[in-house]
């Protein structure tokens, strides 16, 4: 026999089902525009927190019973005010169910003190979302059959500030702003679906075979950020050498390595020579720009690919 309360928690579950996977839908649509690959863990990962590397796209069905109580929770001093004299039971039914179930699902963390004003956490919602997300990115590992490289860039995506992105105010005036394609790129790139068939050829420098997740386009010497970015490093590099006292200097030609019987040096100038680095010796630096994670494939990792994707 089906109680009441039994029934409108199945109707709830049932409605609550029914929405995600319209919600689904639509976040599939937005990346990949009705294509392939957004399957159960491109879904995971998009409704993640963003702290936690995801889109912060949370899932109504996942998140629903812990609302529930964290709002039963934050607000127990007002239905103290509003009920102490009606002679209604704190503990209704519903939310008794739905201690159970958090006990149930998050066996490790203390749910007791919920059961209380006294001992209710002072953040319930807070302290309730950091145990249920914690807890689903921590079981990514057993859900899914990882791949090396899609654990590092999931470890990548955790690090301060790499989901900032989500969270910009677009102002076109100051550049604060991004075509639909760079958009869904780079949705694409942190949700780790392919953009490029494999082995494709690069079509801005026309000469390197595209991987294809885009790591080419980080070290793609034909595109204008690649140049300054090179700068960049360098001139910090320098910057952190006069301030240690050791004279280096940029853009150093490097002639005297040559030996003058062979006539002109063939040889590019050094990003920075640092003078009297080891020995007495001078030091050549030569800066370049590649993906830490050009060496990674599905296959696993092969050793060497980052540095022969600089050359």
């Amino acid at each position: 026999m089906v109680t009441g309360n039994q029934t409108g928690l199945i109707t709830g579950n049932a409605f609550q089902v029914w929405k995600e996977i319209d919600y689904r839908n639509c976040i599939e649509d937005i990346v990949v525009c009705g294509g392939s690959y957004f399957g159960d863990l491109q879904w995971r990962l998009a409704s993640l927190p963003m702290r936690l590397g995801g889109l912060g796209l949370l899932s109504a069905r996942e998140v629903g019973v812990y609302a529930f109580v964290a709002s039963r929770a934050q607000s127990y001093v007002l239905q103290d005010h509003i009920l102490r004299n009606s002679g209604v039971v704190k503990l209704d039914v519903d939310y008794q169910h739905a201690l159970e179930y958090l006990s149930v699902s998050l066996p490790d963390f203390d749910i007791g003190g919920f059961s209380n004003m006294d001992t209710a956490p002072p953040k319930p919602q807070k302290t309730l979302a950091n145990a249920l997300f914690d807890k689903i990115a921590q079981s990514l590992g057993e859900t899914f059959d990882l791949s090396q490289r899609q654990k590092a860039v999931i470890e990548c995506l955790k690090g301060p500030h790499a989901q900032d992105f989500l969270t910009v105010i677009p102002i076109e005036g100051l550049g604060q702003c991004m075509s639909a394609v760079e958009y869904r790129a780079i949705l694409k790139y942190r949700l780790m679906i392919p953009m490029y068939p494999e082995d494709e050829t690069c079509p801005i420098c026309r000469k390197a075979c595209m991987d294809k997740y885009g790591e080419h386009a980080v070290h793609c010497k034909e595109l204008p950020g690649f140049k300054y970015r090179h700068d960049w490093v360098r001139d910090v590099l320098g910057d952190i050498l006069r301030r240690a006292g050791i004279s280096a200097k940029k853009e150093a030609p490097v002639n005297f390595l040559t030996d003058p019987m062979e006539g002109r040096s063939t040889l590019r100038p050094a990003d920075l020579l640092v003078f009297g680095w080891a020995g007495g010796k001078h030091a050549c630096v030569d800066l370049t720009g590649v993906s830490p994670l050009a060496g990674l494939r599905e296959s696993g990792f092969v050793a060497g690919q980052a540095i022969r994707k600089a050359e």
